[in-house]
């Protein structure tokens, strides 16, 4: 069918043009015996005749959804051929069906304003907005969502649970996997002899299988591929070992709960201080403390560094991880030019779980949702929920088509298929089985209830040691904080005014360094001509009203000041940003030369390499200091006279640093055009 269809879409859209799209109406009659229209016939007909419905889509990447979507630049399609087929197919037969038409509009900018700005101005951007998944707390705080109470009926069988009593989302996957999934890399278990019994693996998968898939045997699990890995290199970075777990302790710490029967925020409400949830917090703190879940963390803080565990899986550099799944994607293809490849299981249970405990579930994250903007219409609200819900089914038949015709196994996610290895002979089956099994519902909403963030800051300032290391003792001191911004979210929701939670933007002027003699008197710096504010709605603010605090900084000594000023400022209706400015204090009377460190082994120029492109502070130099410590290795400059990237050969390009004081000092990189 699907190769008919491309056939078909090759010259059909075209004459689907041609005819208004109006393939179902009727011929002339060739006869006067031809039978009379039925009253249903003639409304059909009549409904066709009609000027369709158009129902504008919103999106932050309408390039992705719009077959028709153009690059600027190019004048080409972005969209490949193949999807845009099965796009403009299933446009065609919604307008056949419904006779409504799907506008995708582009936002201009960050959703969480785009949408904002156009509700207050009474003039919403779309009828139907694509949310990113982390933005849904922040649009739904917003209140710029019209309830869908009235319209369940049209959500679906599953649809997103009610939020404070409301339903606010449109879901295109009812049944879903944790955003996160946790994965491994099959081809490093296989080379573990600790997880072998008579001489073959021992995967998750049959462990899961045979109802052993606990917690405490995960944690074995780990230490006998950490064990084995203690002494490794990795592929490309050989100083970097192969870690049993390295992932972002967040999405294990949500997957985990959910194992153990337990949320962040889900059908039960609130649970972050649940027997179940300090449980499971203390358990993901013992894998990090024996040293067997790894998370890369923001410098001072215990915030994740976002997304940092993809990149080391994709390198070879971890055995498990979790990883979203849109990543996984481009992650597969390089895993598997080493010849490696991904398996997946669910995270997990606690030992006292039984294997078959129905609280035993995934942890299903919404993923990218959907939402009718208030102003739209009351008229045109089911319609365009039916609409779009229509559109993402015609879309998932003609995927499903396809993948008949390319063999994929009925009912099984292509996505599925070209990311795990399903045709492995030990697991492929195994993953597959268990993955259609534990597909589920939306079971989690912190994110979309905004309560997803103070819960992983309390419960990772306890995993990390920042305050108190007890989370029990942590969340029942700061849980109030939690529940009164729940209920602040709950009063704003019962009413209809939409309301501007967007704080203002704090920047530094850009010719206008932070760096002054030490022993400056602070009172007499105008600190207002440093910054500028601007807010999305009252735009350009004035910085008289800001405040500055430069309590932390020492102006008698010398010093990178990096959390050296404080600046506030708070918009009309009471958002509140501080931002911090590094502040750097030198003494004006060094006449000492500063020191410019090369790296050990900074790397070869390409031959016809752009030089201007060349970041030769970080590519070639390891540091550059004055005499009492300052960090200027930002001032570094090249002299290219005497390089031709053009011609191969070594050449001597000088390198030069200056003081705050004036001081200079130049080194000869010998660089290398191959």
């Amino acid at each position: 069918m699907f190769k008919k269809l491309r056939k078909m879409l090759t010259l059909g859209v075209v004459a689907s043009m041609v005819l208004s799209g109006c393939s179902s109406a009727k011929a002339p009659a060739q006869n006067s015996g031809q039978t009379k229209p039925t009253k249903q016939e003639k409304e059909e007909e009549a409904k066709h005749e009609e000027a369709p419905i158009v129902i504008r889509y919103g999106s932050h990447v309408a390039s992705e959804e719009d077959p028709y979507y153009k690059d600027p630049v190019t004048g080409e399609y972005v969209m490949d051929e193949e999807n845009r087929l099965i796009k403009i197919q299933a446009l065609e037969q919604l307008k056949e069906e419904m006779n409504v038409e799907l506008e995708f509009v582009q936002y201009t900018g960050d959703v969480t304003e785009v949408l904002l700005q156009s509700v207050l101005s009474g003039d919403p951007i779309c009828d139907v907005a694509r949310i990113w998944t982390n933005g849904q707390g922040t649009i739904l705080g917003q209140n710029v969502l019209q309830p869908l109470d009235d319209y369940v009926d049209l959500l679906g069988d599953n649809p997103m649970p009610p939020i404070y009593g409301h339903y606010y989302f449109i879901e295109d996957s009812p049944m879903g996997r944790p955003l996160s999934p946790l994965v491994f890399n099959i081809s490093y278990l296989e080379e573990v002899d600790a997880l072998k019994e008579n001489g073959k693996t021992v995967y998750p998968t049959d462990l899961y299988k045979q109802g052993k898939w606990t917690w405490s045997v995960f944690k074995d699990y780990l230490a006998k591929i950490d064990a084995h890995f203690a002494n490794s290199q990795a592929p490309e970075r050989p100083e970097q070992r192969i870690e049993a777990y390295w992932t972002d302790y967040t999405e294990a710490l949500v997957q985990a709960l959910h194992a153990n029967g337990s949320s962040i925020y889900g059908a039960k409400g609130l649970e972050i201080d649940t027997p179940r949830t300090i449980e499971t917090v203390n358990y993901i703190g013992d894998l990090i403390h024996t040293r067997l879940l790894k998370t890369t963390l923001a410098e001072g803080t215990s915030s994740p560094v976002y997304s940092d565990q993809a990149g080391a899986f994709e390198r070879g550099e971890s055995v498990f991880s979790n990883i979203e799944t849109w990543r996984l994607s481009y992650i597969s293809p390089k895993l598997a030019e080493w010849g490696q490849s991904i398996g997946i299981i669910p995270f997990p249970r606690p030992d006292h779980m039984a294997p078959d405990d129905p609280e035993y579930v995934l942890s299903c994250t919404p993923g990218e949702s959907f939402g009718v903007l208030r102003g739209v219409p009351e008229e045109k609200v089911g319609v365009a929920i039916k609409a779009v819900r229509r559109y993402w089914e015609i879309c998932s038949e003609l995927y499903r088509e396809r993948d008949k015709e390319l063999g994929v196994e009925e009912g099984v996610d292509s996505w599925f298929m070209n990311t795990f290895d399903v045709f492995h002979p030990e697991i492929g089956q195994d993953m597959l089985e268990i993955y259609e099994t534990t597909k589920t519902p939306v079971t989690e909403l912190g994110l979309t209830t905004g309560v997803y963030w103070p819960f992983m800051s309390i419960a990772g300032d306890a995993l990390y040691g920042f305050g108190t290391s007890d989370y029990a003792i942590a969340v029942e001191a700061k849980k109030g904080d939690i529940v009164q911004k729940i209920e602040e979210m709950q009063t704003l929701l019962s009413f209809d005014q939409a309301r501007d939670n967007i704080k203002p933007v704090i920047e530094q002027v850009e010719d206008k360094a932070l760096v002054f003699e030490v022993g400056v008197d602070p009172q007499s710096v105008d600190w207002k001509t440093y910054f500028t504010a601007k807010d999305n709605i009252d735009g350009p603010l004035d910085m008289t009203q800001a405040t500055f605090d430069t309590s932390t900084i020492d102006f008698n000594k010398v010093g990178d000041y990096t959390e050296g000023i404080r600046v506030s400022m708070t918009d009309s209706a009471e958002n509140t940003r501080q931002s911090q400015f590094k502040v750097t204090l030198y003494d004006p009377n060094n006449t000492t030369e500063p020191t410019i460190t090369l790296k050990a082994d900074y790397r070869t120029l390409k031959l016809d390499e752009d030089t201007a492109a060349i970041n030769w502070k970080n590519d070639f130099v390891e540091s550059a200091f004055d005499k009492d410590g300052l960090d200027i290795k930002a001032t570094i400059t090249a002299d290219l006279s005497e390089l031709d990237t053009s011609t191969k050969g070594t050449y001597n390009v000088p390198l030069t640093a200056v003081d705050y004081a004036g001081n200079s000092v130049t080194v000869i990189a010998e660089v290398v055009v191959e």
